[in-house]
């Protein structure tokens, strides 16, 4: 899932405060704040939309992926190498420590994956994310080897983002793992020193045993203060009365109240985030209409994709081109060269009519929480064709229940590739093959993502993904929708410092007060 900041706000809000001064900054806190709760902080039993920037400054992984170059870099495992298609060997760096002073070794990295593939250790995703381990072998103090099922491409890529290690003598001795991230102790850049679930606020201090300032950045500022608020309106009325130091996913109609707003900068910046609309081709819901071609390519000739840009997008990103599939460019292995259909409310009209629907049908368009206004947008041109879609927004929770009960008609949502990782391997993992989140049912597909999945070849596994891509969008199965940027206000002294790609367009460790 990706962004959730098309949440209207009422302008007057921004306007009541646009005389008031920021009080006075402690220049060794940034005060941040997130949408949803904040029960856990832990990538594992904690995979909401904000999880990445909750916990990344915690942890480390084995490899760390350069998101501003694009390369795998040494992290917790200073070196590694392929013994076999299906063997990585990785040596560690020696010294680095866990934020309760204990050194990390090969016993806790083993313990972490052992736990993460262990059947009696459920959290969402664990499959998709752990599913492709076979075991985990310590070979000294240093060194531990970690053998695949099968031939795995994106290997670094899935080590690499959302696989931290944790310490051991911690881990072990907690009955419920998922009580881990109430007390999480990692090895990134800074440590929490106070949690409280109840309120969703963290207070993290920088860790100054960080092991691996060469790799990622350590960070310059001294605290970090967050906390859970859910309403838009809140968070920008404590930006302005100087409580807040960033607030982020600002919708653009009031980013120019705010750029006129001295205390205060703004920052628009593009991200691998879009939203997308898709439709049940498979049947699940038992619809029945979108089993034809004809029908869903009268649905997506009915968008104006233009239109949702200057409706949804700052300004300065409207001419910006069109995506053409559903994987962005900046993804490993994202490849495309079909384009979707185009604007065509009368091409729309002659398809339905063709289909034996002249007159229109009636739709349910399921949603959850922001991507609402898309979806309404999205249905007020559909009925321009004679398409009375109506529009279901749910919370987040009860949306991911619905999909996997097979129940919707046609989804109107948000993609990152999982959060933003690197590998496009996540998008055809999540959509294409055959799960509760398959609204395709397409074999050719499931093929794709299998042989993509094991080619070590990278022109061979773009090709292959190219297909897929293409097939997706030929078929009329899904398209991307409008791009989802980084829109930002923050305290004009704060600097949001390039080098990632984070949906909210910032990592905590990428901030930084002007001097």
């Amino acid at each position: 899932m990706a962004s959730r900041w098309f949440k209207p706000i009422v302008a007057s809000l921004v306007f009541a405060f646009a005389a008031t001064s920021a009080q006075a900054q402690n220049k060794d806190t940034v005060r941040v704040a997130v949408y949803q709760p904040v029960p856990l902080i832990d990538p594992i039993y904690n995979p909401s939309p904000e999880t990445v920037l909750i916990t990344n400054i915690v942890y480390d992984s084995l490899i760390y992926f350069d998101a501003g170059t694009r390369e795998f870099k040494p992290s917790i495992a200073k070196s590694w190498q392929r013994i076999s298609d299906k063997v990585y060997e990785f040596k560690l760096r020696e010294g680095v420590k866990f934020h309760d002073g204990s050194t990390l070794d090969a016993d806790d990295v083993v313990y972490s994956l052992e736990v993460f593939i262990d059947p009696k250790h459920n959290f969402r995703f664990k499959d998709t994310r752990f599913g492709w381990i076979d075991k985990v072998e310590k070979v000294d103090q240093f060194t531990v080897r970690i053998t695949s099922k099968e031939v795995v491409a994106s290997l670094l890529s899935r080590l690499g983002y959302t696989t931290p290690i944790f310490p051991k003598k911690i881990y072990s001795a907690l009955e419920n793992k998922g009580d881990f991230g109430r007390n999480p102790v990692g090895t990134g850049p800074y440590k929490v020193v106070s949690f409280n679930p109840a309120k969703g606020e963290v207070v993290y201090e920088q860790f100054a045993d960080y092991s691996l300032k060469d790799v990622r950045p350590p960070g310059t500022i001294k605290r970090i203060l967050l906390s859970s608020i859910p309403d838009k309106q809140t968070q920008m009325a404590k930006l302005l009365a100087g409580e807040l130091d960033v607030v982020y996913e600002v919708p653009p109609d009031s980013l120019p109240s705010l750029r006129a707003n001295p205390n205060l900068a703004v920052s628009v910046d593009r991200t691998v985030s879009f939203s997308f609309i898709q439709f049940d081709a498979k049947d699940r819901s038992g619809f029945g209409l979108f089993k034809d071609k004809r029908i869903r390519e009268a649905m997506l000739k009915a968008i104006d994709r233009p239109a949702l840009n200057k409706a949804f997008l700052p300004q300065e990103l409207w001419n910006d081109p069109l995506q053409p599939a559903m994987c962005h460019e900046w993804h490993i292995a994202c490849a495309a060269s079909a384009q979707p259909v185009s604007y065509d409310p009368e091409g729309a009209k002659k398809l339905l009519a063709e289909a034996g629907h002249p007159n229109g049908f009636e739709l349910l368009i399921t949603t959850w929480g922001p991507a609402r206004p898309i979806a309404e947008a999205v249905s007020g041109q559909l009925r321009r064709i004679g398409v009375i879609a109506k529009v279901e927004a749910l919370t987040v929770g009860v949306w991911a229940q619905k999909r996997a009960d097979g129940k919707l008609q046609a989804a109107v949502s948000f993609w990152d590739n999982g959060g933003g990782a690197p590998d496009v391997e996540g998008t055809l993992g999540f959509f294409f093959i055959e799960s509760s989140r398959d609204y395709i049912g397409d074999p050719l597909l499931v093929k794709a993502e299998t042989e993509g999945r094991s080619e070590l070849d990278p022109k061979k596994r773009e090709d292959i993904y190219r297909a897929a891509f293409d097939r997706v969008t030929n078929e009329r199965y899904m398209m991307p929708l409008v791009p989802i940027p980084a829109t930002l206000a923050h305290n004009k002294d704060l600097q949001l410092l390039p080098g990632h790609k984070s949906p909210e367009g910032m990592e905590l460790n990428f901030l930084a007060w002007k001097k």
